[in-house]
């Protein structure tokens, strides 16, 4: 697997990769993570993704542990504002699965589209990826919406889980339709 070896920005965002130090950190607390990624996280934040960043390092896709996850950092405040998941799909070659997380202060403001767009254009530019998959349960709209600005296309409905899929045409008409930001 590709390994996001620097930050990627955006407008608004740096999207910093979990390294094994940030992981660690975040093991060990709120407090230890903030000063090793150099910004506030906010505590319902932390209460809902800190284990997840714990846990994110992985070496199950290859000798050296790679970042499976990118914390998204407010440029002008400094401040966590939330992350997003990245890993090989184990569907098919070359196929990605994402997922994101945002603070519930900060919902609702475009940071999802934001950060979840610069980590797909990664996956697609740097990364190989072919397409890329996100899963969401039906009754999550503001996660539907997000993902229907992004590019995606409903894939299945399996049970209560929406699958929607992405490829690189589509995301490229996303973005020449102004969808994004």
């Amino acid at each position: 697997m590709p390994s996001l070896e620097h930050p990627l920005y955006t407008p608004r965002l740096r999207l910093e990769p979990v390294t094994p130090a940030l992981a660690e950190a975040a093991r060990v607390g709120s407090h230890a993570f903030a000063e090793e990624i150099g910004a506030e996280a906010p505590p319902d934040w932390c209460a809902a993704s800190l284990g997840l960043v714990a846990r994110s390092i992985s070496d199950a896709w290859g000798p050296t542990p790679a970042p499976t996850r990118a914390i998204a950092i407010h440029l002008d405040e400094g401040s966590v504002i939330g992350d997003v998941r990245f890993e090989p799909s184990l569907r098919a070659a070359r196929e990605y699965e994402i997922g994101y997380g945002i603070a519930r202060s900060r919902r609702r403001q475009g940071y999802a589209v934001e950060a979840a767009g610069a980590v797909i254009d990664w996956l697609f530019d740097e990364a190989g990826a072919e397409t890329i998959v996100a899963g969401c349960d039906n009754r999550n709209v503001p996660s539907v919406r997000t993902l229907r600005r992004l590019g995606f296309w409903l894939d299945s409905t399996p049970n209560q889980t929406l699958w929607w899929v992405i490829s690189l045409e589509l995301r490229r008409e996303a973005r020449g339709a102004n969808l994004l930001f």
